[in-house]
């Protein structure tokens, strides 16, 4: 089933505790994830309510610093919270130094 960009947001603020990021352009939505001891994580999604396709997800994986078959896993409630902080401390991708 395709993801959509609504879904998307509601797994993000609720099982993932990401706010929105506020200073940031309004041409999409702007969340944040602040964890002890990393870079604060954010994220862009499109305002529209449409399927968001596979390159886009490949994108928004490496904004959460994840590979895209574990955002896949947080999308289908494989992964929950303490895996994903767990991932992004220990095996952030792409690490942190390089830009994405």
């Amino acid at each position: 089933m395709p993801l959509r960009s609504n879904k998307l947001e509601s797994i993000l603020k609720h099982k993932f505790n990401f706010s929105r990021a506020v200073n940031h352009s309004s041409d999409h939505k702007w969340y944040e994830l602040k964890l002890s001891g990393i870079p604060t994580i954010f994220t862009k999604i499109s305002h529209g309510r449409s399927d968001i396709s596979s390159e886009i997800e490949s994108k928004i994986a490496k904004q959460l610093k994840v590979r895209k078959q574990f955002f896949r896993g947080m999308v289908n409630c494989d992964n929950n919270s303490e895996e994903y902080c767990n991932q992004v401390t220990k095996d952030p991708f792409p690490p942190w130094d390089i830009p994405i």
